[in-house]
């Protein structure tokens, strides 16, 4: 934390500078009359003394008393009150190298190094021994690291909230195995952590145990958000029941120890990594009641899921941090998994028994888990989720073109999108983050310039010289959007915060916000992410992909890494909109990523 009073407060871009973005940015998304109308409010909005200088000004003042006037807004609106459910709509999850576990006490023995690890990354964590995260030159704020161990959302009606035990207190991880939960201590009466013999003899204990199965309460983390809300409210008033939920928000992380994984069923599609799917399934949702998916507490992020047979990873409830954080201490278990079937197991008589939970539940309650239950597995059987590596070229050719790996992978989706859409257009979408208290930041990867690059692509008139400057043209306009999202002055946040600064002032609000293409400038089709730098850069023996839901119902989620000689990336979509199909999609992205190159290559003759 030593550079956090050095870090910059997030500006309030100009009110002009950022309705010339808007404009650019949904100018390839409508039509020319809607364009024509959106044109009008926008200068209406913006006029001299008008609604939205009035606006600015308040936006102004706010920034003048707060490190970040976005970052409560922010919390709030884009996680804290949305009622859907978490899973699949808004919780991330990261594969790990699947292993090949020769016997079950590989299983325990991994879990084993994955936890101990955990803990010494806690430790620097707490003691503030790790170094600086940076872009470039420019620190970042650390922060959220204080928040991801030991933390938890917790539901409440219309707005959760999100817990964190005080420092130091929790010396407990919460261990899942066959749909139960244990609260294991991982350190000992002397407040030193275990050593990973004793934290595998625990581990041990758990997946001996033939106690009495209980229901599986955890499965209500999977609802609507109102929903969990009342039922934890009526589970709560039971005293037993209310330390149960105390002992799951406070632990350190939850380790859940899965059966083995359903093998798939599905065709690979085209440069698909077959067996990384079951991971990416299994991370993300569990892949069903059958197997998983019960095996789970979503409100909590660092879930990490070991399956009997090898497929691992993380599940992470996104409030409290952004990929880019926590993939820091995702990349150290990644390295220091080498040599754990070495681990022995040792007891220790000192040691409490994980201590099983038990729960006093009504018959109303009962019914109700049944009802989540079938939920949750329809929800998981409409979610088609597939992970890709293209092997035709990687970073390092996109560099030797002097252009950025970042907005050449960005506007390759946008080729690839505008072939797949029966209506064609561009969409928006990646996010970043920055500043005393960080937040994402979309970086609209559709603008002008893009548009004008799959147009040319998609005519017979277009020579191969055309083709390539526009696409010179709309990767390096990508890159300046960017570098300005980093500097604060993108366009979405600032947009956001005029339309909440109006509803907290009581006011009307404009015009340019009742917009249907207001509206439809935040239906991201798209939703898109590059995985965390961390990750990014680690060996190539620890591939990894990022996974997570499409924003919307017609949309994909996809997450990609951009590798030295290869591309990974990970595709998902919602089996009940037949135009959406991450196969199709990978089919697209490929002819595009090989168009590309070749422009690339041409140009270099």
């Amino acid at each position: 934390m030593a550079l956090e009073n050095d870090l910059p407060k997030l500006p309030v871009p100009a009110l002009d500078d950022t309705m010339d973005k808007y404009l650019n940015a949904i100018r390839p998304l409508i039509n020319d009359d809607d364009f024509e109308n959106t044109q009008e409010l926008v200068n209406e909005f913006r006029k001299k003394d008008g609604i939205g200088e009035i606006l600015q000004g308040k936006l102004l003042e706010k920034a003048k008393k707060t490190d970040n006037w976005m970052a409560e807004w922010w919390d709030n609106v884009a996680y804290l009150d949305v009622r859907v459910p978490v899973v699949i709509n808004y919780n991330p999850s990261c594969t790990f190298p699947k292993e090949n576990f020769s016997d079950r006490f590989d299983f325990i023995r991994y879990s084993t190094r994955l936890i101990r690890t955990v803990l010494k990354f806690r430790q620097m964590i707490d003691s503030e021994q790790l170094s600086i995260d940076k872009i470039g030159n420019k620190p970042l704020n650390m922060y959220q690291y204080k928040l991801f161990l030991c933390g938890c959302r917790v539901p409440q009606l219309n707005r959760d909230k999100y817990y964190v035990a005080p420092k130091g207190q929790a010396k407990h991880i919460v261990v899942a195995h066959r749909n139960q939960f244990y609260s294991v201590d991982v350190y000992d009466s002397k407040g030193q952590p275990l050593g990973e013999p004793e934290i595998a003899a625990q581990l041990m204990k758990i997946v001996q145990n033939t106690e009495p199965e209980e229901p599986p309460v955890g499965v209500f983390t999977s609802e609507n958000r109102d929903v969990w809300a009342k039922e934890r409210y009526a589970m709560a008033k039971d005293r037993n029941n209310r330390a149960n939920f105390e002992m799951i928000e406070s632990s350190i992380c939850i380790l859940c120890l899965d059966k083995p994984c359903p093998p798939s069923t599905q065709v690979p599609s085209i440069t698909e990594c077959p067996s990384d799917s079951v991971t990416g399934r299994q991370t993300l949702h569990g892949d069903g009641i059958e197997y998983n998916s019960l095996n789970r507490w979503f409100d909590k992020p660092n879930q990490f899921t070991v399956s009997e047979d090898g497929h691992c990873g993380v599940c992470y409830e996104h409030t409290c941090a952004e990929a880019p954080t926590v993939g820091r201490m995702w990349e150290e278990i990644m390295k220091e998994r080498k040599d754990y079937k070495s681990i022995e197991v040792k007891d220790r008589s000192d040691l409490p028994v994980p201590k099983k939970m038990k729960w006093n539940l009504k018959p109303s309650i009962l019914q109700n888990i049944e009802t989540a239950k079938d939920r949750l597995d329809s929800f998981v059987k409409d979610t088609d989720v597939r992970l890709f590596s293209y092997q035709g070229y990687g970073k390092n050719f996109i560099k030797s073109l002097k252009l950025s790996p970042d907005a050449w992978f960005q506007i390759s989706l946008q080729l690839a999108f505008y072939r797949s859409e029966p209506v064609k257009e561009c969409r928006p979408t990646t996010p970043l983050l920055l500043f005393i208290i960080e937040n994402k930041t979309p970086i609209r990867s559709a603008s002008i310039a893009t548009h004008e690059f799959v147009r040319a692509m998609t005519s017979k008139h277009a020579s191969r010289a055309e083709r390539y400057e526009l696409m010179r043209k709309a990767i390096n306009y990508h890159s300046t959007y960017t570098k300005e999202t980093l500097d604060g002055k993108a366009v979405d946040r600032h947009l956001l915060g005029l339309k909440l600064t109006a509803v907290e002032s009581g006011i009307t609000l404009p015009a340019i916000f009742m917009d249907p293409s207001y509206q439809y400038f935040f239906h991201f089709k798209l939703s898109t992410s590059q995985v965390s730098p961390f990750l990014s850069q680690v060996p190539l023996e620890h591939e990894s992909w990022v996974v997570f839901g499409p924003a919307v119902p017609d949309g994909y989620g996809i997450c990609y890494n951009p590798q030295p000689n290869k591309l990974m990336y990970s595709v998902s979509t919602f089996n009940s909109n037949p135009a959406t199909n991450p196969g199709h999609f990978a089919a697209a992205m490929q002819r595009s990523l090989d168009e590309m190159q070749l422009l690339g290559t041409i140009s270099k003759i």
